[in-house]
């Protein structure tokens, strides 16, 4: 499968589901960040993804570079709310043991597992920010204040890295 769209350069992808508190994090982060003047000169699409699982597949397919930014539980890893995470070498990961069911349906490193099955030309470089949540369980399209700074930070993060590719 290819996206007719007029870029292929990069995706950023936000991934969560916006009106169950925290996990919006990663929308509000692309959202923030197709904002951006700035960026809008470059060669991004900004995409939006409620469901995750298979569906990433969709919308990463047939660019070259990919930056995906999602809501994640990793306080057992010893991250605090609003804190966040960088994976850079997705390839490596690709080859280990699936991971589990995340609340998207299957993590976005399981998905990747399945995109060669598939069809799917998936970016040769992909990124992965996780920005750790507090809670998801009610219905709000407000963060908590730990995630909504989190965000802050994470944006200008992403920022930076998205003109360190250009």
């Amino acid at each position: 499968m290819i996206l007719l769209t007029s870029t292929n350069f990069l995706v950023v992808l936000g991934v969560g589901n916006s009106v169950r508190m925290d996990d919006g994090a990663g929308i509000r982060v692309v959202e923030k960040l197709e904002s951006d003047v700035e960026l809008n000169q470059l060669d991004i699409s900004f995409r939006y993804l409620n469901t995750g699982g298979f569906d990433i597949l969709d919308e990463i397919d047939g660019f070259q570079n990919a930056i995906i930014i999602d809501a994640a539980s990793m306080a057992d890893k010893g991250l605090k709310p609003g804190e966040f995470f960088h994976l850079t070498d997705i390839g490596k990961m690709k080859s280990k043991p699936a991971l589990g069911v995340s609340s998207h349906g299957l993590g976005v490193l399981s998905v990747l597992k399945y995109a060669d099955i598939g069809g799917y030309e998936i970016p040769e470089s992909i990124e992965i920010y996780g920005i750790q949540v507090k809670t998801t369980n009610y219905f709000s399209e407000e963060l908590t204040p730990e995630v909504a700074l989190g965000v802050q930070k994470l944006v200008k993060q992403v920022k930076k890295r998205i003109l360190s590719l250009f």
